[in-house]
């Protein structure tokens, strides 16, 4: 069954995110923008997904004209006309992605996996789709310090039919405190203290489009994304999986200069890096 992805860049710290650069293990420049077509289409390999809707701000076109030339029919730029938040934005591609299910990732994260290409965690989440035929969430365990930065699930272990351990989703927290973590999202086999936290990658069902649609039209402002994920939880099943790869936010402060250094740690100048890290440390 074929797949369409979503990034949504829309947002007032994504605009100008996706137009910055890092340097690569191969010492190469590449925009973030790239970076984030690379998990979905990875230079050499087969795409994980058979095209890919770009959410931008209204008029801001020309600034991807060059990413758009370069990936042909396969990208396609979509204005989120009014700005109305995270879920409009993500209803911004309804006709894109038309009755089917899709790949959705933020666009102001930085991935990297434990083992080989940030695109094997993608391609992880969407066969747990297919395995699971319903919409699938990563997340990734996290410590209860940083909970005021991401949404957080709680839920049921189960296995999947590949032996792959999913988590069957009963609540979900935007930015919980710890307390209400604590007395509403335990999820067994967790260390003590650390939470299931949006990882920033989805694989949504065809019931998304609707529910968004009825979220947007009962709010009064901007809409987050949190208030549609609860709603469906209670119509259909929602599972989480466990990816194993670190996230950067690169709206965070720091957040770019964090995924640098991951980054380049990672690559065949990491002993130089290091040297650079003790030697600032050391004046």
């Amino acid at each position: 069954m074929p797949i369409s992805a979503v990034i949504t860049a829309a947002a007032p710290k994504q605009r100008h995110l996706l137009h910055q650069t890092l340097a690569k293990a191969d010492s190469q420049l590449e925009t973030l923008a790239q970076f984030a077509l690379d998990l979905v289409a990875p230079a050499g390999q087969e795409p994980v997904v058979e095209r890919v809707g770009l959410i931008i701000p209204e008029g801001d076109r020309d600034r991807y004209r060059d990413l758009e030339e370069r990936h042909g029919r396969y990208l396609t730029l979509i204005e989120q006309r009014g700005a109305q938040g995270y879920a409009q934005a993500v209803y911004a591609a309804r006709e894109f992605c038309g009755e089917q299910a899709f790949l959705h990732i933020v666009g102001d994260h930085f991935y990297l996996a434990n083992e080989g290409h940030a695109s094997g965690l993608v391609r992880t989440l969407v066969e747990t789709y297919r395995e699971q035929s319903a919409t699938v969430s990563a997340v990734q365990p996290t410590r209860e310090a940083l909970l005021p930065y991401f949404g957080a699930v709680g839920g049921t272990p189960e296995t999947s039919a590949s032996g792959r351990t999913v988590y069957r989703i009963e609540t979900i927290l935007e930015k919980p405190t710890p307390t209400e973590a604590e007395q509403r999202l335990f999820v067994p086999g967790l260390r003590g203290g650390h939470y299931l936290c949006y990882f920033g990658m989805h694989v949504f069902s065809p019931a998304v489009m609707p529910l968004l649609e009825e979220k947007l039209k009962e709010a009064r402002g901007p809409a987050p994304l949190s208030g549609m994920l609860e709603q469906l939880v209670r119509r259909e099943p929602y599972y989480a999986v466990i990816l194993p790869g670190t996230r950067f936010d690169l709206g965070a402060r720091y957040g770019i200069l964090q995924a640098q250094l991951a980054l380049a740690l990672r690559g065949p100048d990491r002993e130089e890096v290091l040297a650079m890290l003790v030697e600032l440390l050391g004046r």
